[in-house]
């Protein structure tokens, strides 16, 4: 029997080789597999001293060492990404390794995510999105899910030390990281408050970085969830929720229906819902007092016993991008023909003419540029209250672009075709107006803000400038005054460096820039190509409507080829986007007739047979009123009817809406800029 047995005793393997059911090649006092993965070898005969080795504290140490140096060892192998020292990033640093079942282990140092949370409340917070409680947002940065910070982290990037390429490598990483969280939590059935905030965010990160179509997804999975979470009703709140988490509910949902309306996405379920319906506007944060030295003396003109209800100026914000969402979808029919014209109160331009109207006037006047007084603001003062400043610039310049996307020469040149023979007088005059007036504003606005030094970290404003940039390029080569023509091209160029500038942070306004200067290369090649003096205007030119609508359209414009290629599999992909290679001639709308060329055209002919003109007071050098009836031949066909004013109210209506610009005054002071008409 013993010799039998023999065999058997040589096969006998070491404990740790039996428990993992592996082959031991029974070398002694350690077998070559243990040796090799520096684990300790014990024999059954050892069977007591394994016992007693391995209660010890000591022992169990250094397996955990062991265990953690291999872990690492096979995340640095498998890793595709360059680990870059912590040296070399100022703020954040980044990501090594991924641990999707303890996400938390991979967030970088506290310190890290603070710094993050800083940039994100000087360069993010309601610019545009009023996402988190701004009094408690860096204190609460311990507490919140990881998702969010991820979020925080790939958005803030942007405005880190990092060098481009960088920051774009570490905010896909992140916002990857955030993405696979938000999505487990969705499929798990364990969706809260955190993962919608974290959409919001992602949804900034993916449009911006040109991934439009994943930024429509986010969106609209964030807008059902919410609505799912009651957060779309106003009486709806949890039981348990704190002040500060319900006043995060109501900044979620308007930060949701922020990003619809700007990004364009069409409406389902809030569409559903009435206003009143809505939960609260998200508290605001009061507009700063001035410095002493600074303060004015108060309006007389306003009665303050009359004053408007104040709901702070993130109210006044959402409101005014309804406004521009009805904007775009009419801008985005691409100037096709209607039956009804625009100048009739049916017609969907009246409509919006008049709800940018109203909203005028529910606007309290101390957040109009006026008693703002943004001017005489120092840029210190400007900068500690980004919070309130970033809002109101918002407002200001999403007023301007409604008006001039509304009225854009080039969309309204498309939509007319059908009424040329009969328009409006009264309408053309008033569309030139709006345009000229508006347009000059948002320069304007950018010359105040290149003196204060004030970085604009809002990336719906460069779109703003894209679209007033295409109005001063079209005036460039079609004004029939040299001068304004040399005018229009240096405004042209400071909207096209603006959006450069913000193309640093930003890379869908890089690409929109590029597509400005594109549009201008084009512009420029049809004009010398019409082989005309440069004395002369183009008063018709060839113009690819592909490259103009791009620029129009802020998802066109922002979006990067093939995207929505990369959401889809090659078996189900099919491409819908063919070549837009559509040419039209883009030419001016008829000219109207001002007061002082009629004056001119009494003077050459010297006739007596006309019936005098009343004398109308001046009214600044872009606006003028005349009597159209006297106007023009009855041969241009032109439908036109003016209210007989009185020389009363002539001078009321110069003195309170149509007193533009005065070179003679200064612009610091807003002296001889609008009152009230703007914002």
């Amino acid at each position: 029997m013993p010799p039998e047995r023999t065999p058997k005793r040589v096969r006998q393997a070491c404990e740790p080789c039996r428990r993992k059911k592996s082959k031991c090649p029974a070398e002694k006092p350690a077998c070559s597999c243990c040796t090799r993965l520096g684990q300790q070898c014990v024999y059954p005969n050892e069977s007591s001293a394994f016992e007693t080795n391995s209660t010890d504290p000591g022992r169990l140490e250094a397996l955990e060492a062991k265990l953690e140096a291999v872990l690492q060892a096979v995340s640095v192998q498998n890793s595709n990404q360059q680990v870059v020292s912590n040296r070399e990033v100022s703020n954040v640093t980044p990501l090594i390794e991924e641990q999707w079942e303890k996400p938390s282990s991979s967030l970088p140092p506290w310190e890290s995510i603070e710094a993050a949370g800083t940039l994100y409340l000087l360069y993010c917070d309601c610019q545009p999105l009023p996402l988190f409680h701004r009094e408690t947002f860096v204190a609460s940065l311990r507490n919140r899910e990881p998702a969010v910070l991820f979020s925080i982290l790939a958005l803030t990037m942007r405005f880190s030390d990092l060098d481009q390429a960088s920051a774009v490598r570490y905010t896909n990483t992140y916002a990857d990281q955030a993405r696979k969280l938000v999505t487990r939590a969705i499929f798990e059935g364990s969706v809260r408050l955190s993962t919608l905030q974290s959409l919001c965010l992602l949804n900034i990160v993916d449009f911006t970085g040109g991934n439009t179509h994943r930024a429509s997804l986010d969106n609209c999975v964030a807008m059902e969830l919410a609505h799912c979470a009651g957060l779309t009703i106003a009486a709806h709140t949890a039981t348990h929720d704190n002040a500060t988490t319900k006043e995060e509910r109501r900044r979620c949902f308007w930060s949701i229906v922020l990003c619809k309306r700007l990004h364009g996405t069409s409406f389902s379920t809030s569409d559903s819902a009435l206003e009143s319906d809505f939960p609260r506007y998200p508290k605001s944060l009061e507009q700063p007092l001035p410095s002493a030295i600074h303060v004015p003396e108060v309006e007389s003109s306003i009665d303050e016993s009359q004053s408007l209800r104040d709901d702070g100026v993130l109210a006044y914000m959402i409101q005014l991008t309804d406004v521009w969402y009805k904007t775009t979808q009419y801008a985005r029919r691409r100037g096709k023909p209607s039956q009804i014209p625009p100048w009739s109160s049916q017609s969907e331009y009246s409509t919006i003419v008049s709800q940018q109207m109203d909203f005028e006037t529910r606007m309290p006047y101390k957040h109009r540029f006026k008693l703002a007084r943004f001017n005489s603001r120092t840029p210190q003062e400007l900068n500690s209250n980004r919070g309130y400043w970033g809002p109101w610039l918002f407002i200001q310049f999403l007023y301007h672009t409604n008006i001039c996307l509304l009225n854009h020469p080039l969309l309204l040149s498309l939509r007319l075709r059908n009424f040329r023979s009969f328009i409006p007088e009264m309408f053309l005059q008033q569309t030139s107006d709006l345009i000229s007036s508006h347009a000059t504003w948002i320069v304007r606005f950018i010359d105040m803000l290149d003196s204060k030094t004030y970085k604009v970290s809002d990336p719906f404003l460069g779109h703003c400038a894209a679209i007033v940039a295409t109005i001063h390029l079209q005036f460039a080569y079609t004004d029939p005054d040299i001068g304004k023509r040399e005018e229009k091209q240096k405004d042209f160029a400071k909207c096209l460096k603006f959006v450069r500038l913000m193309g640093e942070q930003w890379p869908n306004l890089a690409r929109i820039a590029e597509k400005l200067q594109h549009l201008e290369s084009v512009v420029q090649t049809t004009n010398h190509a019409s082989n005309q003096s440069p004395q002369i205007p183009t008063r018709g030119m060839l113009i690819n409507l592909g490259c103009f609508w791009e620029i129009l359209e802020y998802c066109s414009s922002s979006s990067k080829p093939c995207t929505a290629q990369n959401l889809i599999s090659p078996e189900l992909f099919t491409s819908n986007d063919g070549p837009n290679d559509e040419v039209s001639l883009a030419s001016p709308l008829p000219d109207t007739f001002r007061l002082h060329d009629y004056n001119s055209n009494e003077t050459n002919n010297a006739t007596a047979n006309k019936e005098p003109m009343h004398d109308v007071p001046e009214m600044g050098n872009q606006m003028h009123v005349s009597n159209t009836m006297s106007m023009f031949p009855e041969t241009t066909g032109v439908v036109a009817q003016w209210n007989n004013f009185s020389e009363d109210e002539l001078a009321v209506l110069a003195d309170n809406f149509f007193e533009v610009w005065n070179p003679n005054g200064s612009v610091d002071d807003g002296t001889g800029w609008w009152k009230y008409g703007n914002l």
